[in-house]
């Protein structure tokens, strides 16, 4: 039985701030993500539940014209457990949790129609592999919330972090969630801890392999220190897009000087380019405006900064070969980005590179896509991926290459528009095939 009600128990410990959250608010936006409609604030004094309440109306990100939120005092909760279907489950939680993003969406999938009054919750994603209780979060039948609520309130005040051990006259069960963490915070240890956590949340699945070892243990220290700053993934983005046009324009100088500074350039510029995207998942601001702007100014310094190399070769050597280079490189990348723009508009993902570049990774698992160029460019793709020429172009400038990098980007520039071509007028036959078969 899918779940859409959560009571949060509140207390001052729920609006400690963590990550440019309070710890309450994070817990309502990680829950209606994850498709919880209704939220009642339970608190003896209705005075902090409504101030409480203003406060998170008076934020654009909970969304209030998509849910509800309400407060519930003992005066009304008789009304809210008569309610809904009988013996549908409500999620209660202490509103001082930190937890992982998934928990929610975890909790949906594994929720059931109660049988019992209450239903303690526990973890299977622990470190150790052994499941663990998850403090302060229980799933309780509706019927009996006008009985058990105050009590466990009550149990709150008298011994903090008690409430798992309530059962009495009450029928209790278990049940096991998909939940890596969830951490009662009570003291400035327990903040620290449920900061370091939260924090590894703002990395991707689909990270490289230099981006997950090397990028995110340096943007994600730094993303910390910009949240509190109160930086914005926008302002972020912006600050990238400033570090990487100067980088274009120390490449352009052409001395080893001017072209080293700007390949280091460029390499930060990668690192603080994870930060806009930590900054959007661990302060819940991701929106379509930022992803675009982020994608297309990604594009664009991509394409000027290996345009800038060969002009910058020919500024200090006056060779003409390098303007035919970098022209010949400059219309393969245009070529590629305006595939790229075409295949992603007609097959419906958006303007992003990586999802693209994940469709010809695992491509080769499917018979239609299993030529010798086809098995090559599945093995190579990661090479496209930002991290890995940032990381190539700095060595390679600094060593004295860049005359090197700048015809392997052309030779590379030039396969990638012709075998995206190819390989995306197959993708869409097959698509439109299998649309018309499924019609």
């Amino acid at each position: 039985m899918s779940m859409e009600e959560t009571i949060l128990l509140l207390s001052p410990e729920g609006q400690t701030r963590i990550l440019g959250l309070s710890l309450l608010k994070r817990l309502i936006l990680y829950a209606r993500k994850a498709g919880w409609q209704k939220f009642w604030l339970y608190s003896e004094e209705a005075g902090l539940a409504r101030q409480v309440l203003e406060k998170l109306q008076s934020d654009p990100r909970p969304g209030p014209e998509k849910m509800e939120l309400a407060v519930c005092t003992p005066e009304n909760i008789s009304q809210l457990a008569s309610e809904g279907k009988e013996g549908s489950p409500v999620l209660v939680l202490e509103d001082n949790l930190a937890v992982h993003p998934d928990f929610f969406a975890s909790l949906r999938v594994e929720s059931r129609e109660l049988t019992e009054d209450l239903i303690f919750l526990k973890r299977s994603g622990s470190s150790s592999g052994e499941p663990s209780v998850c403090p302060g979060a229980f799933l309780v039948k509706r019927e009996r919330l006008s009985r058990l609520l105050p009590e466990l309130v009550r149990r709150r005040k008298a011994e903090p972090g008690s409430l798992e051990k309530i059962n009495g006259s009450f029928s209790a069960g278990e049940l096991i969630v998909n939940c890596p963490f969830i951490v009662r915070v009570g003291s400035r240890l327990d903040a620290r801890r449920a900061e370091k956590l939260l924090l590894e949340t703002g990395r991707k699945p689909v990270d490289g392999y230099i981006t997950r070892v090397f990028f995110r243990p340096l943007s994600l220290r730094l993303t910390r220190h910009l949240i509190k700053w109160g930086l914005t993934p926008n302002q972020i983005s912006l600050i990238v897009l400033a570090v990487e046009l100067l980088s274009v324009y120390l490449i352009f100088q052409g001395h080893y000087a001017s072209m080293a500074s700007g390949a280091f350039l460029f390499l930060l510029a990668s690192v603080i380019d994870c930060c806009d995207g930590e900054n959007a998942r661990l302060t819940c601001r991701i929106s379509r405006f930022g992803t675009i702007f982020d994608i297309s100014a990604d594009a664009f310094l991509y394409v000027t900064f290996f345009t800038a190399l060969p002009l910058g070769l020919y500024r200090t050597g006056s060779e003409e070969a390098w303007l035919y280079v970098g022209a010949f490189g400059w219309l393969s990348m245009i070529s590629f980005y305006l595939q790229m723009i075409y295949y992603a508009r007609r097959a419906g993902i958006g303007f992003n590179i990586v999802p693209i570049v994940r469709e010809i990774e695992d491509s080769i698992h499917d018979p239609d896509f299993q030529t010798r160029a086809d098995r090559l460019a599945a093995r190579i793709a990661f090479i496209y991926r930002r991290d890995f020429f940032t990381t190539l172009a700095f060595v390679l400038i600094v060593i004295g290459g860049a005359g090197v990098l700048a015809l392997l980007v052309s030779f590379f520039a030039f396969l990638e528009a012709v075998y995206f071509g190819s390989w995306s007028r197959r993708q869409l036959r097959k698509k439109t095939l299998q649309k018309l078969q499924a019609a």
